[in-house]
């Protein structure tokens, strides 16, 4: 058990990290909104929301998984739901894993096109979104059937 609450701290460290970027690139995109680097302010406003959303999605997993730290009873709860086989199968079956890492990456590569090319952002940003509404479409699926 000692093994997965390191791995739960690294999650945290990492999370953090993501925090403290996405703090970085919501201060410059609102110091840059004024000035004349801004094609399109719809963009801008999207960008710095879809970053803020990402800022507080991480911070509430980092203070869930503080108190999962905390909690030996909630720790192994967490445990045992990461190592489900039923769940495994139903994200394996439905291309979980790398389904979200793809989107995450489209949407992190849409918000540094959005600096240069807005035509490439809402591309990107409609065809993860896309990805990910048909991902839980199958996970819903499967989770139906298995």
């Amino acid at each position: 058990m000692e093994q997965f609450k390191m791995k739960v701290k690294r999650r945290i460290m990492l999370l953090s990290i993501g925090i403290l970027g996405a703090v970085v690139l919501c201060a410059y995109g609102f110091f840059a909104m004024g000035s004349e680097a801004v094609v399109d302010g719809t963009v801008t406003v999207f960008q710095l929301g879809l970053i803020f959303g990402i800022g507080i999605r991480a911070l509430i997993e980092i203070i869930k998984l503080r108190m999962v730290i905390k909690d030996d009873r909630k720790l192994k709860m967490l445990y045992n739901k990461e190592n489900d086989e039923r769940l495994k199968l139903i994200r394996s079956k439905s291309g979980m894993p790398m389904l979200m890492i793809t989107s995450i990456l489209m949407l992190i590569a849409a918000i540094i096109s959005g600096y240069f090319n807005t035509v490439v952002f809402s591309t990107l940003v409609i065809a993860a979104m896309v990805q990910l509404l048909l991902g839980l479409i199958v996970k819903v699926y499967y989770m139906k059937t298995m």
